[in-house]
């Protein structure tokens, strides 16, 4: 697929940034833009469901205007208004594809994976940003649901010294109601787990998703903050009935920088059983302004931080 032009000659795809399920993400150069671009393709011919995910993908993501969530390049047309997505004509099967801003700077979980930890007003800096992307998701009318290490990805490489720049990606399971099976099961919040199966119908249960993305940014929370995820399990399980009946070590016991209010907020405050238990969102993000101001520059660079291509990451559906 390298070299390969789509669209009229307008994009050329180069190597591939990420594969899943049913599409792939390929970086991607345009003409008469001078910085790469990102170019998810469907690549699952025989099912129109999936084709219809990309367009709803890409119709979401065109509705969002904000810093902290991937950009969408519409797709020009001659003579006419530009779209969200589009046919591949140029390939087999014509796919469906829409075109994103390029992300440099590795997942939120490579960078992790490299420091282990950070320090509370860096986990707190991150936490907000994204926080600020949630929020304007929600006002219309819309939840993430698939808030993960995985799904956010630094604009520029993390740098000591240097500004965080967490980007949310990957829309496609936001919805207004609870998310289909398929999440992610370490995500997963006591109430998406229906007894006996990890899979429900959105219509069994009045599930208030903005409160399943504040369960989210408290699993991410407590693994920047921690090192680890507040749940494991030899097996499904096991992951299953520790989400709905443990409570988290407490984060105290992994870093003395970690104040018993901090631990409060992310174990009590974002990961309550009860959604009705949890903060909201905007008291959530006023307690971690506290923590970190104005936001506090990373201590640690992300391979030494070198420009590298980054990877993103897709549920098994996806």
């Amino acid at each position: 697929m390298k070299g390969t032009k789509l669209y009229r000659d307008r994009y050329t795809l180069g190597n591939p940034i990420a594969s899943g399920g049913f599409a792939i993400i390929y970086e991607a150069s345009e003409t008469g833009r001078d910085e790469e671009v990102a170019i998810k393709i469907c690549n699952k011919h025989d099912d129109i469901s999936y084709s219809r995910s990309i367009v709803r993908e890409a119709e979401l993501i065109q509705r969002f205007h904000h810093r902290n969530i991937v950009k969408l390049h519409p797709i020009p047309r001659m003579g006419k208004a530009s779209v969200s997505y589009a046919n591949a004509v140029d390939l087999p099967n014509n796919p469906v594809f829409f075109v994103m801003e390029y992300l440099k700077g590795g997942t939120l979980d490579e960078y992790l994976r490299q420091v282990e930890q950070l320090t509370p007003p860096e986990a707190a800096t991150i936490a907000v940003e994204i926080a600020r992307a949630l929020d304007h998701i929600h006002l219309q009318g819309y939840a993430h649901n698939d808030l993960k290490l995985e799904n956010i990805v630094f604009r520029e490489p993390v740098q000591a010294g240097h500004a965080f720049t967490p980007v949310l990606v990957d829309f496609g399971i936001a919805t207004r109601v609870m998310p289909p099976p398929g999440i992610t099961l370490y995500i997963m919040s006591p109430e998406q787990l229906p007894q006996g199966s990890i899979h429900s119908a959105p219509e069994l249960s009045q599930t208030d998703s903005v409160k399943i993305d504040v369960w989210g940014l408290g699993i991410i929370l407590y693994r920047m903050l921690g090192g680890k995820l507040p749940f494991s399990g030899r097996n499904e399980k096991s992951l299953t009935d520790r989400i709905r009946e443990s409570r988290p070590t407490s984060l105290r016991s992994f870093s003395p920088l970690i104040t018993a209010g901090l631990d409060e907020i992310v174990i009590d405050g974002c990961l309550a059983k009860n959604p009705a238990e949890r903060l909201s969102l905007l008291r959530l993000g006023h307690e971690l302004k506290r923590i970190c101001g104005d936001g506090v520059p990373a201590q640690k660079s992300g391979q030494s931080g070198k420009s590298r291509k980054s990877r993103w990451f897709f549920r098994s559906g996806d």
